[in-house]
């Protein structure tokens, strides 16, 4: 959000020169159990010890996860700074992180 505001950017973008607004956060799984301050998820996160869920296919997974960044990055229209040139430009992900079970502390 504070690249939307004309702001920094994350690591990602210090580093890589990657376009924050335009990275999608994804994990293909929800068993990460760290629970972290900073962590992007905005639900609980359930911890398991077996695979107990069904899978469902990567072409699916993807298209959702998709939908679902560009309805969370419609959802920031109207916030006070947000520079609609980039709240635009947000909407096309051209990079994804993925979080596989949660980064180590």
């Amino acid at each position: 959000k504070h690249q939307l505001r004309g702001r920094g950017g994350c690591y990602k973008h210090t580093h890589y020169g990657i376009t924050s607004y335009q990275c999608m956060e994804a994990t293909p799984s929800l068993a990460c159990a760290n629970k972290c301050v900073f962590c992007w998820r905005h639900h609980k996160n359930p911890v398991g010890r077996e695979w107990r869920w069904k899978t469902d296919e990567p072409k699916m997974i993807v298209e959702e996860a998709v939908k679902m960044h560009v309805d969370m990055i419609k959802e920031t229209r109207g916030i006070p700074g947000i520079q609609m040139d980039r709240w635009a430009e947000a909407h096309k992900v051209r990079h994804c992180a993925l979080s596989l079970v949660g980064e180590p502390i």
